[in-house]
């Protein structure tokens, strides 16, 4: 009786202990599912847009400063083109003042006039100066010797012909001119010239109708009378 009682003691507290442990487990079931639906239903992870975001911002930032940068170099190169405009107007304005005191210190037309008269005559009376200095300085013309009378050349007296002009011949339409050498007594000696031929330093040069005409060296031509 006791033994049946135990088992049926424990029988029962396995019935109690699976009823409970079903009850838990449905309700972590139910608590499960619970959670899967609150977690569909929930927005997603918020971290990667937060990201996309702050890359986004980073990079918008960098651009705003690349372009603070830019206009910062802008603003000083218009500020020292601002300076350097400035230093040339204060240069053109000082210019401006200087060429006023003078124009206003500058002599009048008249005082010019009178000065270009005074440099005029100065050079004038400069000139005359010098005109006279190279006068002066100028070597005077020395006088040419009187030309040396040239000696006379003594004219040679006429030679004398060597040879005796006998006449003309003609043979084969030649014209030809017999002469004697002087001192020849002998017809054998008679020789005949043709223009161009000599004898004894007289080259016979011309036959003219009543002379033949000699060219002799040292001397003039001689002409001699044909008989």
């Amino acid at each position: 009786m006791k033994v049946q009682t135990f088992h049926d003691l424990l029988i029962g507290g396995l019935c109690i202990a699976a009823t409970l442990l079903a009850a838990v487990t449905y309700n972590h079931h139910q608590q499960l599912a619970a959670m899967v639906a609150i977690a569909a239903q929930a927005q997603p992870d918020p971290a990667p847009a937060l990201r996309r975001d702050l890359d986004l911002l980073r990079e918008g930032q960098a651009k705003l400063q690349a372009q603070m940068h830019d206009m910062t170099s802008q603003q000083q190169a218009v500020a020292a083109s601002q300076a350097a405009t400035q230093q040339q107007f204060d240069r053109l304005r000082a210019a401006v003042a200087e060429q006023s005191r003078s124009t206003a210190n500058a002599p009048s037309s008249e005082v010019f006039a009178a000065w270009q008269q005074r440099l005029d005559k100065a050079e004038g009376e400069l000139a005359h100066v010098q005109a006279q200095l190279a006068a002066k300085a100028q070597p005077r013309p020395r006088a040419e010797p009187a030309p040396m009378p040239k000696p006379r050349v003594k004219a040679s007296p006429p030679a004398e012909p060597p040879l005796s002009v006998l006449g003309i011949e003609t043979r084969g339409g030649a014209r030809f001119v017999s002469v004697l050498p002087t001192g020849a007594r002998s017809l054998s000696a008679v020789q005949l010239l043709q223009p161009g031929e000599s004898l004894d330093g007289w080259q016979l040069r011309e036959i003219q109708r009543d002379q033949a005409v000699f060219q002799v060296a040292g001397h003039a031509d001689r002409s001699l009378p044909l008989p």
